[in-house]
């Protein structure tokens, strides 16, 4: 009979939504991670694919939005994610300059998480919050670097974004009608961002005043703490900005019921995922290999992500984890467990806090 109760949830967890035309942006960020990979592989600089591949997920961004906003969203989420390139470097040139500082990657990722988060919020980017820079900046961060590093990941984060946007222009003939000019009848329309409906003791609006956004309490406990303590606990794994981003994920949904689901699904997709990233990379392919699959993987993980995030962290995890070592190569047992414990530590911290806070989303009438 308790069982009852967990039923509904289950299927909720397991349902995978029906297609909604994601195939353009699978190809799209399929391509965005594919072409500057095999460039760096034909130069002979499979090292710097990291910053590569942050630069590339800006086409992740925009994707529900006519082309101009999705332009629009696109280079601010692009410079962000330079930037968070360029942060988590620079924290790799002082962490190998001058040992026992590496840990600093955990406040500097709390407060970057905390100001992309109301930034993305204010700017109603799809999809919201600061998953993608949060990735970023902790793993360039986990990368030795010397000062000789920092205008390489620059430059490549940089030409990653410019090619993706590229992408996104030639891409918008494969979507159905062809881009979708802003204004032009029947354009989607921007989504709401999600978060309350502003109050006298709100944090920040957007441009317009009418988007809705979290209160300021909002943004400091579950993104400057939240991030903090989750890094806080797993720098003595070894990978910090894997719990970070753990963390980071539940706690962008939009209400405590949507926290719970996501952190359920993050940590299930996650666990069965590593399983599947030690099968591949255990078996020690060649590089171009792994660069088709990265591929493979990113467009799955786009035909997912949507419809159920539990199937879509399946290519997530090996996805991160081959790129992962692709650029610094590790012992793969140890990066797998490294994973999945950094996980269920992200995960837990994000559970507790949302339970502890009550936080939902309220309506345009409060």
């Amino acid at each position: 009979m308790s069982s009852r109760p967990l039923l509904p949830h289950l299927r909720r967890m397991l349902h995978v939504g029906p297609y909604g035309g994601e195939l353009p942006v699978a190809l799209r960020a399929a391509a965005s991670v594919a072409v500057p990979m095999l460039v760096l592989w034909a130069t002979g600089h499979l090292e710097w694919s990291l910053y590569a591949t942050f630069g590339a997920f800006t086409s992740l961004f925009g994707r529900t939005v006519p082309l101009r906003p999705r332009l629009t969203q696109q280079v601010q989420a692009g410079a962000v994610l330079v930037a968070s390139v360029l942060v988590g470097t620079l924290i790799a040139v002082l962490a190998s300059a001058v040992p026992g500082t590496g840990w600093l990657v955990v406040p500097v990722a709390a407060l970057w998480a905390t100001g992309v988060a109301v930034l993305s919020h204010r700017l109603r980017w799809h999809p919201p919050g600061p998953l993608f820079p949060v990735f970023a900046l902790g793993a360039c961060s986990s990368v030795p670097a010397g000062p000789g590093q920092v205008p390489v990941a620059l430059a490549v984060a940089v030409a990653a974004v410019v090619f993706a946007l590229a992408l996104t222009v030639a891409f918008a003939r494969l979507e159905p009608g062809g881009p979708v000019p802003v204004g032009a009848s029947g354009a989607v329309a921007p989504g709401p961002t999600p978060g309350p409906a502003p109050s006298p003791t709100s944090g920040p609006t957007s441009a317009a005043g009418t988007g809705p956004e979290w209160t300021w309490s909002h943004y400091l406990v579950r993104y400057a703490v939240g991030v903090a303590v989750a890094g806080a606990i797993a720098i003595a794994v070894g990978h910090p900005y894997w719990a970070m981003v753990a963390a980071v994920v539940p706690m962008s949904a939009p209400d405590a019921s949507g926290a719970l689901m996501r952190a359920a699904q993050r940590l299930a997709g996650t666990l069965v995922g590593v399983v599947i990233a030690w099968a591949l990379l255990t078996a020690r392919p060649p590089p171009l290999v792994v660069i088709a699959v990265a591929a493979l993987l990113q467009a799955g993980a786009e035909l997912y992500v949507g419809r159920n995030y539990a199937v879509a962290m399946l290519f997530i995890t090996p996805l991160a984890l081959s790129m992962t070592h692709l650029a610094n190569p590790v012992p793969v047992s140890g990066l797998v467990a490294d994973r999945a414990l950094d996980t269920l530590i992200g995960v837990a911290v994000a559970v507790v806090i949302t339970l502890l806070t009550h936080e939902r989303r309220q309506d345009a009438a409060g």
